[in-house]
């Protein structure tokens, strides 16, 4: 997934939470332990769902090879 957004008016109503959660149990069906997000304005949403932060140099080789900046993971 390159983006998880909602809208600001149907924001707090549950959709980010349920879109998260939707992910994450893909991502375990298919054997992956963990997910990495990259955020500039969200990280405290993330880190409230247990996210937790790091910097580019966490990334797996493959990923962190094109991308700059700071993340957020989840073991």
């Amino acid at each position: 997934m390159a983006c998880l957004t909602v809208n600001p008016d149907v924001q707090a109503q549950g959709d980010g939470e349920r879109i998260l959660k939707h992910m994450e149990n893909r991502a375990r069906a298919q054997g992956i332990s963990k997910l990495f997000v990259l955020t500039t304005r969200t990280a405290h949403w993330f880190i409230k769902r247990g996210f937790i932060p790091a910097t580019v140099d966490a990334l797996p080789k493959t990923a962190s090879a094109s991308i700059t900046g700071s993340a957020s993971r989840k073991s």
